[in-house]
């Protein structure tokens, strides 16, 4: 039997590097509605609470940005359930829109926060007008883009002039301890502790790869410059485990 299960493991994380290679729209969305019934007790158990705290403070930017604008208009993209929309619904006179690939996510995510007005529909090309948005925000979704580069040109798009994108991700530490004691949690605890709860051990497998193989720190300020926006700046977060990355039209 442990012959077996071992088997399952092995075949579920080359699944994960397999779907890193060949990202597609459809497997992710199916990957995430799979995932929807216990995404949020997982998110704040396996984050052990603190993607409250990085949803917090990309908020808190946002709002600093904004100070001046009385009525800001703000996106959230690869919204999942809606946190990080809803995080940002409490900046006063804020419009709030969200938009996520997943039926299932945004089931939930309407039943959560009914205030907010949900569309289903992915990165690449936003059903929005061309300089719509104050804000454009993302907690935790654009490494799953299936083309990062055509969806931080749609971000740059959708804002107003002068307006902002604010991007939270996973961050691989660099500091050589804490990367260490990182990639141990991530790779070998984290699906273990996720398989106990969810059904899908493949996306948990999924989730180191993908944080792995996504371009951090000045590598992905790079492509947002490509992509047209004009200042990019980085803030790491809570020993380098996420990343805040906040760029102007």
């Amino acid at each position: 039997m442990a012959k077996k299960t071992n088997t399952t493991v092995s075949q579920s994380k080359e699944s994960a590097k397999s779907l890193n290679q060949t990202k597609s729209r459809t497997s992710i969305q199916q990957m995430f509605d799979e995932v929807a019934p216990t995404y949020d007790f997982l998110n704040h158990l396996l984050s052990l609470g603190i993607d409250n705290y990085w949803r917090a403070n990309a908020t808190k930017k946002a709002r600093k940005l904004l100070q001046k604008n009385h009525s800001p208009r703000i996106l959230d993209v690869a919204t999942g359930t809606g946190d990080l929309a809803a995080s940002m619904a409490k900046i006063a006179g804020a419009q709030v829109t969200a938009l996520d690939l997943s039926p299932e996510m945004l089931a939930l995510a309407r039943k959560k926060y009914p205030q907010i007005t949900f569309f289903e529909g992915y990165a690449e090309k936003l059903p929005f007008n061309t300089a719509s948005f104050d804000i454009v925000s993302a907690g935790f979704g654009v490494r799953n883009f299936e083309n990062l580069g055509q969806g931080m040109k749609e971000f740059h798009r959708v804002l107003k002039p002068g307006g902002h994108a604010l991007i939270i991700e996973p961050m691989i530490p660099r500091n050589n301890l804490m990367k260490k004691l990182y990639l141990i949690y991530f790779k070998q605890i984290l699906p273990k502790i996720a398989g106990l709860f969810s059904k899908s051990s493949f996306a948990y497998d999924y989730l180191p790869h993908s944080v792995e193989k996504f371009p951090q720190t000045e590598a992905f300020t790079s492509i947002l410059k490509k992509s047209g926006f004009k200042k990019t700046e980085y803030f790491p977060m809570t020993f380098e485990t996420s990343i805040l990355y906040v760029a102007q039209k």
